[in-house]
């Protein structure tokens, strides 16, 4: 598939969501309702949805709600504020006042034309914020020459050590010297290969609820004690990303393979989570300043509907 064809599919698709929610705001549009209008993978249709449009689909919902709600204070009928947010999908009027005063600076029962004219800075970076694209794919620039192949990877037995709620250092380095402690008392570590790994996305999931997972590949003889989990990770078809760097460079892999590469690819996200595919296992220092790793998403060719 050549290039063009596939984006031009992607923003076909991207462009069917973004109809549906504007033709259905007071509707509730959960985020696997939308990918499946989009025959996008739930794993992944957001990230998607993001490279193409600009801002996270949740943050489009909740602005072009707002946006309604404007037009219905300037232009309809005279309606209570409550009445206003049930109808342009906000599920209650506290919900709706939170919204708008995080967007335009003051609460809607302030509102007229002046306030908004007045505010214009706060409206100006409201839209900027949304860097809305109309379905353009971002920029191919790669300045870091990454290259990414597509390959098998067999089903995996894995254990794992799940992280729940607190991103921060030592949450994450808890969970991993207990994975790996564990794999060192089997004697499978080292050798045994880690993979880190979630099905959330911080832009999506509250960070009190974003679960990520270490995992380590199992022997056909093991099984997993003592506070480890057991899962299997399907094989199948994968695009992969060698990064070998500080987490920084490893963020601008990860989004150079979702927001760059893919739209251009031929190919789609298939169904299962992302995954960080380690070569060297992290250095044991309080500090982690250098990675060796593979960004590994699902994938499957790109289906034209």
């Amino acid at each position: 598939m050549i290039e063009r064809e596939s984006t031009d599919i992607y923003r076909q698709r991207v462009h069917r969501v973004m109809d549906y929610i504007s033709a259905n705001l007071d509707e509730p549009l959960p985020l696997e309702k939308l990918a499946r209008l989009a025959h996008f993978s739930p794993f992944h249709f957001h990230r998607i949805f993001r490279a193409l449009v600009g801002e996270p689909v949740h943050a489009f919902i909740k602005r072009l709600r707002l946006e309604r709600a404007v037009f219905a204070m300037e232009h309809g009928p005279k309606e209570n504020l409550t009445t206003i947010a049930l109808k342009v999908g906000f599920a209650s009027s506290s919900d709706f006042s939170k919204a708008f005063k995080q967007a335009f600076g003051f609460s809607p029962s302030s509102y007229s034309r002046a306030a908004i004219l007045e505010k214009s800075k706060i409206r100006q970076e409201l839209a900027a914020n949304a860097g809305y694209r109309l379905g353009a794919v971002p920029s191919r620039a790669n300045p870091d020459r990454f290259r990414v192949r597509i390959c098998e990877r067999p089903a995996l037995r894995i254990g794992y050590v799940r992280v729940i709620g607190g991103f921060g250092p030592e949450t994450i380095l808890a969970a991993y010297r207990k994975i790996i402690d564990w794999g060192v008392s089997k004697r499978i570590v080292p050798g045994a290969k880690l993979i880190g790994m979630s099905a959330d996305d911080p832009d999506v999931t509250p960070m009190a609820k974003y679960r990520f997972d270490w995992c380590l590949a199992l022997p056909d003889n093991l099984t997993v004690d003592r506070g480890l989990s057991p899962a299997t990770v399907s094989g199948g078809q994968f695009a992969e990303l060698r990064c070998r760097g500080d987490i920084q460079k490893v963020d601008r892999a990860w989004r150079y393979l979702f927001y760059s590469w893919l739209p251009r690819s031929g190919f789609e996200p298939g169904d299962g989570p992302a995954m960080e595919v380690f070569r060297t296992y992290p250095t044991s220092g309080e500090t982690w300043l250098e990675f060796d790793l593979d960004c590994c998403i699902p994938v499957r060719p790109l289906r034209k509907r």
